[in-house]
């Protein structure tokens, strides 16, 4: 069954040139492995062919294929018809050489006959059908015309009888094999012929689906660049408009990308900002306005009386008696509208052949005009265009109904901003004085807390404590007591011993040494905790009194043992022997209180960790000064750390009073406090004080 083709269309002569040259290689590469072939064969000599004849046929192959690859090279051969002679010129010759060869290894016997396919598969490469069946038709006549001239001394045997009866039989098969061999050869080249025709019009055929698949594939490409582009300028219309750039920029951008996307010259948006519309900007394409805000007098590609018309008159959407809505308005040859007649001479001045006016409507409200003029009258807007102007339009009346709002609220803003100065002022003294209030009742709860502990703790403590060396001392007397009962009889002090072994008389008397003298220890620790506790508060201090910096330094060191406890913050001492200060001492260690817990907090995860604190006096003043190792303040938060409520800290973890507090406090007593810091070389904070206080 024959499969039906459709007709194939005709290859173009760059098609036909690059065929044209492969196949010339493809006979340098047949030619080649011939060669090859053709040298083992004669380096062995053991098949009987005529060796000469048949290195030149193949160097013939090589010549003329060389000399035409240079030919269509060298005078640039591009056209259909001298490359269909070039071809056909160049099967000529593949036969006349298939030819020789067959006939220079041994002709009827030579195998190589089966070679006579390759110039039909060649020329169906580059021919049609009708080409295929000429090189078929070529070759059989080569071969069967080899075959007869070969052989034709032995005619005459036919037809001889008697002594020369074995010559006729030997020539009569002879021919037989010779018209074998030819109807063999004939069938098989047009078999063949039409076999690679049919294939070579399948190659050709997918190709060019290919090529149309190909040049479909080309105009969706461009079809989809066209509308990628439209849809790029589309967006970035909406991103101007959407973005943070002043309202100017935002027109000049949105009218720029509008007259880019349609491709015109005169294009101009006219907006109204107030319902008066006194307040109207304008914004123009291909026009620099600078920072000038343009109005209608200031239009210079179109005419300002025209547009301001259009403005009065198109501003809205008109319905038509039918009830459709006209939102866009197309004017060929405007000077021949009526609708122009109030307009005509300005509108004969200009020249404008097409007109296109596109009101920018937001929430019924009008917002301006879109007014876009052409010379040509021929000019034809398409769908598209149109939808694009009227995307812009929606748009820009959004950005103009926005710049409407935000320049009404500037001016509310701006009055609001002078009826909060005072308020802000009033805020200010009050949280200042929240502070110090915070820090009074925070002073005061402190005192309270530290009296309530020290007078719960100190009575009982004083009792255990007093009565302590009475039970020391009797327990003495009880162990002389037993000791003496060792001088009894043996007699008498066997059940004694007894009862000493079973209750383990000699641990007893051990463990209580070691319980009495734990006890001793652990009433001193706690009055010493007692006598710290009353330091740090000195409640009974309200009033200005001479106190010691050193112990208030010491008894806040005490206090803050989760910091600098034992196998803690280590904390290097510089204390001089300083002259007692008037102050108001319990203030005072609140300021020590809250310079050591920020240190000890700053360096408290840092495998070397260091606190330093140092004293000293120097011309009727002392200066503490308590430094850390720790990551350090940054800079720009130097100036602010002593400002009330600002912290560093996470929510719930800081108030930010802490440094106010001893800014606060510092200044009562009439000194100073500092911060040195660099960010990873530690902080140091130095505080200044007289020794007979403000």
């Amino acid at each position: 069954m024959e499969v039906a083709l459709k007709p194939a269309k005709i290859q173009t002569s760059q098609e036909l040139l690059a065929k044209t040259e492969q196949l010339i290689y493809l006979r340098f590469a047949i030619a080649g492995a011939g060669f090859v072939i053709y040298a083992c064969l004669a380096l062995i000599g053991s098949y009987a062919f005529d060796t000469f004849g048949t290195g030149l046929v193949i160097g013939m192959v090589i010549f003329y294929g060389a000399l035409a690859l240079v030919l269509i090279r060298a005078l640039k051969v591009n056209k259909r018809r001298h490359l269909n002679l070039s071809n056909a010129i160049l099967t000529f010759l593949d036969i006349v050489c298939l030819t020789l060869l067959v006939g220079f290894t041994m002709g009827l016997e030579s195998d190589l006959y089966v070679l006579y396919l390759l110039p039909i598969l060649l020329s169906s490469y580059t021919f049609g059908k009708k080409g295929t069946y000429l090189t078929a038709l070529g070759v059989s006549v080569s071969y069967v015309g080899l075959l007869v001239v070969e052989n034709a001394s032995s005619l005459s045997y036919l037809f001889q009888s008697g002594d020369n009866l074995m010559e006729s039989v030997y020539v009569s098969k002879l021919w037989s094999r010779i018209l074998g061999r030819s109807l063999l050869l004939v069938s098989v080249s047009f078999i063949w012929a039409r076999f690679c025709g049919y294939m070579s019009d399948v190659a050709l055929q997918g190709a060019n689906r290919l090529r149309e698949q190909l040049e479909q594939n080309n105009l969706m490409v461009a079809e989809m660049q066209t509308r990628s582009q439209r849809e790029h300028l589309i967006n970035s219309i909406n991103s101007a408009l959407r973005s943070t750039l002043e309202f100017d920029d935002m027109l000049a951008t949105a009218v720029e990308e509008l007259a880019q996307a349609v491709g015109v010259f005169r294009c101009a948006i006219v907006c109204r900002l107030s319902e008066r519309g006194d307040d109207i900007v304008v914004r123009e394409a291909n026009v620099d306005s600078g920072s000038k805000r343009a109005k209608l007098a200031d239009l210079v590609n179109l005419d300002d009386t025209i547009c301001g018309y259009l403005l009065q008159k198109k501003a809205h959407y008109e319905e038509l008696p039918d009830g459709t809505v006209l939102k866009t308005f197309v004017y060929s040859s405007p000077g021949e509208d009526s609708f122009f007649e109030p307009v005509k001479g300005a509108l004969d001045k200009a020249g404008y052949g097409s007109l296109v006016v596109q009101p920018m409507i937001y929430a019924g409200d009008s917002k301006g005009v879109i007014v876009i003029a052409e010379m040509d009258p021929r000019r034809h807007w398409s769908e598209t265009e149109l939808e694009l102007i009227k995307s812009v339009a929606g748009q820009v009346a959004v950005a103009v109904e926005q710049e409407t709002l935000i320049e009404e609220l500037s001016r509310k803003n701006e009055d609001l901003q002078k009826k909060n100065l005072n308020l802000d002022a009033k805020n200010s003294e009050l949280r200042a004085m929240q502070s110090q209030l915070i820090h009074q009742e925070k002073m005061a709860s402190l005192g309270r807390l530290v009296a309530g502990i020290a007078h719960e703790l100190n009575n009982p403590i004083n009792f255990v404590h007093g009565n302590l060396p009475y039970l020391s001392e009797y327990v003495n007397d009880m162990k002389r007591l037993i000791d003496s009962m060792e001088e009894l009889p043996e007699s008498e002090r066997a059940a004694f011993d007894d009862l000493k072994e079973k209750v383990k008389y000699q641990f007893l008397v051990t463990d209580l040494d070691n319980i009495i003298a734990d006890l001793n220890e652990g009433s001193d620790r706690i009055r010493h905790i007692v006598r710290n506790l009353k330091s740090f508060s000195r409640l009974d201090e309200a009033e200005l009194k001479e106190a010691s910096i050193n112990e208030g330094i010491e008894s806040t060191l005490k206090i803050l043992s989760q910091y600098f406890g034992r196998d803690k913050i280590p904390v290097d001492r510089e204390l001089a022997d300083l002259p007692a200060v008037l102050c108001y001492p319990g203030q005072l260690n609140q300021v020590w209180m809250n310079l050591l817990s920020n240190a000890g907090q700053a360096v408290e995860e840092m495998p070397e960790g260091r606190v330093g604190i140092k004293t000293e006096c120097k011309n009727g003043r002392v200066t503490v000064t308590i430094r850390d190792n720790g990551p350090g303040i940054k800079p720009e938060i130097q100036s602010k750390i002593f400002d009330p409520f600002f912290t560093t800290k996470p929510v719930g973890q800081g108030t930010g009073l802490g440094l106010s507090i001893c800014h606060s406090i510092v200044e009562r007593h009439g000194g100073q406090i500092s911060v040195s810091s660099q960010p990873g070389e530690g902080t140091k904070f130095s505080v200044t004080i007289p020794l007979k206080g403000n």
